[in-house]
This record gives C-alpha cells, structure tokens and sequence, in this order.
C-alpha cells in the first residue's frame, strides 16, 4: 500500500521489474531519475518511459509534467515501460556501457521476434545464432545436444509458418552458424546481433498514418537518419526521404505535421496526421532524433568523454584478458596435439615392440632348433665313431681270417663293404647337419644382432620423445614469460593523462547514410546467401505475410538493393522536388 498521498507505480524494464511509490507533485523526470539511478544507467539520452494512455494508445511521459498531470491509464498501480526511445545510427560506434548495449539488445531482439521490426528469413537464422551465441555460450557438441535450444523462442512466427520446416531444422539450422562463433564473447555476441539488427529496414522506425493535401493516404516513418515517406502497405521501401542534415525546423499545429527545410526555396513538408493529436506525438519524437542528430556531431561532454575513457580501459583488459585465454587455449591445443602425436607414436612403437617380440620368439625358436640340431650332430658323430669302430674290428678280424677258407673270406669282405657304405653315408649326414648348424647359428647371430639394433633405436626414440615433451613445457614457460614482459612494455608505454588526452572529437559527418554499407564479411554473406537459396525451396506461400511477400517482390524489382542504397536513391534531387513528389503521391 502506498503512503496516504502516494501513488504506485511499477517500471519494466526489458530485463527486471521495478516499483516505487512517488508523490503526486512528482514530475516525469523525478520518476525518470529513480529509474536510471536504480539500474545504474548513464547513458540515459536514448531512453524514455512509456506508458499506455487513456485512450488505448502508446505515448511517452513527459519529463517536464507531473505524473499525474498526464493521461496514464488509471489503474492501482501506474504502470510504465522503460524503453529506447531514439536509436543509435551506428551501434559499435556509439553505445559505451554494457547495461545500454543489453537494454538495447534485449529490445531490439524483442521487436524482431514480435514482428515491429521485420527480419528476412535467413537474417532472422543468423539473429538467432548470435542471440544463442550470447545465452549459451561456445556450442559444444557434447553439451548442446538436439533440443537444447527447445525453451526458448528463436524466430519470428511468420519465419516459421511461412516455410515447410521442423522445429528440429530450425534449430539445426541455428546451431550450424552457433558453431561458427566460437570464441565470441556475450557483449561481442550482442554487438554482432545489432549491427545485423540495425540493417534491418524497418529498425528503429516509428510509423504514422498521414495524408498530403490531396488526401492520399500515407505512411511517415521517423528514425535516427531522418524522416521517411512509404506508400500503404510498404513500410520496407520508403519513396522519399528528408535526411536530419536537411531539416532546420520541427513543428506542429492542429493535426499538421510541419517540417521546415534547410532550402529556402523549398515550401514545408505538411503531413496531415489522420488520429487527433497524433500530430504533436510525431513532433516530440523528430524533435527528440534530431536533438540527438546534432548532439552525435558536436565534442562530447566530460561525463561521455569519462565514459569512453573507461570503457578503452575496460576493452584493454578484457583484451589482455583474451588474449591470455587465447594463448592458454592455444597451448592446451598444442599440448593435446602432443599428446595425441606422442599416443600415436606410443602405439606405432607398441606395434614395433609386438614386432621386435615375434623377431624375438623366432630366434629363440632358431636356437631351440640349432640345439636340437647340434644334438642330432653329436649322435651322428658318436655313430659315425661307433660305426668307424665296428668297422676297424672288422678289418683286425679281415686280417686274423688269412686263413679262412674264401667263402667266410668272401663273406666278410662283404660285411666291411657295406660297413664303409654305412660309414660313408652316416658321414655324409654328419656334414650336412654340420652345415646347417652353421647356417643356423648364422641365422641366429643375425636374429641377435638385428634385435639389439632396434631395441637401441626404440630406447632412443623414447628418450627423444621424452625430451620433446619437456621442452614443450619449457618452451611453454619461455612464451609465458616473453608474454608477461610485452605486457609489462605495453602497459607503461602510455599513461592515463596520454590517454585522457588523447579523446578524440567526433568528426562532423553531414551525412550518415552517403557512404554507409551493410556491415557483414565475405564468408557469413555467403553462408547466408547459401541458407537463403535453401529456405527458398522450402517456402511455404500460401502461410507468407504480406509484408514478407512486399520484400521479396523490392527484391526482385530491385536486385542487390540496401538499406543504405535505397536512402541514397529516394534522396535525390532537391528538397522542392522530393516536396512537389510527396504532394503527388
């Protein structure tokens, strides 16, 4: 409850919700400053409090009027919205403080994933992927398993009728351009997203129906680079265009719209607003861009200028910061690629061994055969020598038999004849199982000699690799320690009266959109170029939006079109043509 005189009030902001309880003298910007100062925001320029007035519209509170003063739905508690009002031109060169970076970030992917901002189908793919990138973190195969973005909304709903796709192919889809930001950091993750986001034709752009004097129905569209004239049902193509730098002049009167030129030849733009009093509503938002038009272009003040020197500092550390990340992930990555060379080499000389093993188990076997060999040799040698005994017992016996009658003669002159013939060929055995034992143990000196060889150069191999290893480490320490030192270097070689000195003043750029391209490098063009050819085979036509069927067809009428090229080409000629050009519409 509030105090007796209170009156409540509750501010949402894109990421947490706020109450007070505020008097009823208290003014817009009393309520303002509780905001910013609860959220700890600096750059407050870009934002306002919204709120939903009695007559069911969107307005923005007055900071210079009480509270209660104004037409807030009248409800227990008051209720407001804490959002960007004026968008930045250019997102990474303006937006200093995190907190701004994630309000606007928050907000702009809230407006593509509602459909206020309109976002192409494979740009809506890429969005996502950074938006993912900026939640989860690096994609990790083993940990972003299938579904593990199934919670969470990742597309406009006309992205998803409009084409004959899974859930699950959107969300493989995403995941293959996740796995292409690896490293990326949350607030780079959010930078990227804007940058794509602030391509977008229709980002940042307030629309309003109006009409010329002739009554034709129109549509004025007011955002940071100036004010744009649409034919109804077009918001994505403007057909005239009055840039911040031609204007000199906002105003508004009854339900006109008025809007003086830098050409003083040039009669006044006139828009008729078609809904009472929406005419003053357009007045404070242009007045409010063009305010923030010319503040982008003079010197910044001391409180931005103390921002930025603080945000230099920040971006310095955290890029020493990742540049230590860079060289730990670098070495691990060179140890674990180490480690799978020294595993390989571990394996290649596990195969050497079980190869040495087997060399090692056939010479033993050629041993155990040279030992069963010299033992058939030495039984041959000793019936060699039995035999030669018998046979020289014989001879005595020859000898002793002179006398014998010739047949016993005979009779054992045959016995000794086949004794030689046994003698001789037990001889003959003799030396060839003596040449194979010779060639055997041959065999075997070799087998011995070769598995000393490679056991030496296995012993060798494993001593290198040891050394290998260590001075990885070693090498690892040195880098480290040079690292250290370049930093030390670095960091003295400029001080921070150099560095508050060293602010630069913005330069005074006429105009925004001259020479301004959609921010996307060569490989993610072509990604997305080749994701677009794929969505279109899938495209659903009969669920399409009109509005995505109005871009395809600006496409077509206008291949390789922009943003930026089509400001350029609605821009030209002079302010009284673009005027004489409006009233003809």
């Amino acid at each position: 409850m509030a105090p007796k005189g209170g009156i409540n009030v509750r501010v949402l902001t894109m990421d947490t919700e706020l109450e007070f309880t505020i008097l009823a003298k208290t003014t817009g910007k009393l309520l303002f400053d509780q905001v910013v100062q609860t959220t700890g925001l600096r750059e407050i320029w870009y934002f306002g409090l919204q709120y939903t007035d009695s007559a069911g519209l969107e307005s923005w509170l007055n900071l210079d009027k009480k509270v209660q003063d104004q037409k807030v739905k009248k409800e227990p508690t008051l209720q407001f919205k804490f959002r960007v009002r004026f968008y930045p031109e250019n997102v990474a060169d303006e937006i200093i403080q995190g907190s701004t970076l994630r309000l606007l970030f928050l907000q702009v992917k809230a407006d593509i994933l509602n459909e206020t901002t309109y976002s192409p189908a494979e740009k809506s793919v890429l969005l996502a992927s950074f938006a993912t990138q900026a939640k989860y973190g690096n994609y990790e195969t083993e940990v972003h398993e299938v579904g593990y973005l199934a919670n969470d909304k990742i597309l406009p709903e006309a992205v998803i009728t409009g084409h004959k796709l899974s859930r699950e192919e959107w969300e493989n889809k995403i995941s293959l351009f996740h796995a292409k930001h690896k490293g990326m950091t949350r607030e780079d993750s959010m930078v990227e997203y804007l940058k794509i986001g602030q391509d977008l034709e229709t980002y940042g752009i307030s629309y309003y129906d109006i009409s010329n004097k002739k009554g034709s129905e129109l549509i004025l569209g007011v955002d940071c680079l100036g004010i744009n004239v649409y034919n109804q049902g077009d918001r994505l193509s403007p057909k005239i265009n009055f840039p911040w730098s031609e204007i000199n002049r906002i105003s508004y009167k009854n339900n006109n719209f008025i809007v003086k030129l830098n050409d003083k030849k040039s009669p006044k733009f006139i828009g008729i607003c078609r809904k009472q009093k929406m005419s003053k509503k357009i007045y404070e938002l242009a007045s409010g861009n063009h305010e923030m038009y010319m503040r982008r272009r003079r010197p910044d003040t001391l409180e931005v200028q103390q921002m930025k020197a603080q945000k230099r500092d920040e971006e310095s550390a955290r890029a020493k910061e990742k540049a230590e990340l860079s060289k730990e992930i670098a070495a691990r990555s060179k140890a674990e690629q180490m480690r799978e060379e020294m595993e390989a080499k571990y394996k290649e000389m596990e195969k050497r061994m079980k190869q040495r093993e087997a060399e090692l188990e056939e010479a033993n076997e050629n041993i155990k055969r040279l030992e069963e060999q010299l033992r058939e040799l030495r039984e041959a040698k000793e019936n060699l020598e039995s035999q030669q005994d018998e046979l020289k017992e014989m001879m005595q016996k020859l000898e002793e038999a002179k006398n014998l009658e010739a047949e016993e003669r005979h009779k054992m002159e045959e016995e000794i004849k086949v004794k030689q013939e046994e003698i001789e060929e037990v001889r003959n055995i003799v030396e060839e199982k003596e040449k194979q034992a010779r060639e055997l143990q041959e065999e075997v000196e070799l087998s011995k000699q070769k598995l000393e060889e490679t056991t030496a150069t296995f012993t060798t191999e494993i001593e290198t690799q040891n050394g290998d290893a260590s001075s990885v480490s070693s090498d690892e320490h040195d880098e480290r320690d040079e690292h250290d030192e370049h930093d030390e270097h670095d960091n003295g070689s400029v001080s921070s009266e150099e560095k508050e000195n060293s602010i630069d003043i913005p330069e005074i750029i006429v105009d925004p959109v001259e020479e301004r391209q959609v921010e996307m490098n060569a490989e993610m063009s072509a990604d997305l170029a080749e994701l677009g050819k794929e969505l279109e085979e899938k495209k659903h036509e009969e669920n399409e939006t009109d509005e995505t069927k109005v871009y395809r067809e600006n496409l077509r009428i206008n291949t390789g079109a922009d943003k930026y090229k089509t400001l350029r080409e609605v821009r030209k000629g002079n302010t009284k043509r673009r005027i004489d050009n409006f009233e003809n519409m």
